[in-house]
């Protein structure tokens, strides 16, 4: 995901850009940025988890 994102913000400081395409590309990088929003909240839940978990154990 990130990757693509890196790719998309290239393309807009390149010579390439137009207004059309801009727009999907804006369209993309918006979709992807909120993809990597679920993806890390996901995982901040599972560190979160496995630290009350933990904390439940030691006590």
């Amino acid at each position: 995901m990130n990757d693509e994102l890196g790719v998309i913000i290239a393309w807009f400081e390149s010579d390439k850009a137009n207004l059309d395409e801009a727009i999907k590309k804006y369209e993309q990088a918006n979709k992807l940025i909120t993809e990597m929003e679920a993806y890390l909240k996901t995982a901040a839940n599972k560190i979160k988890k496995i630290n009350t978990d933990s904390n439940k154990k030691t006590s």
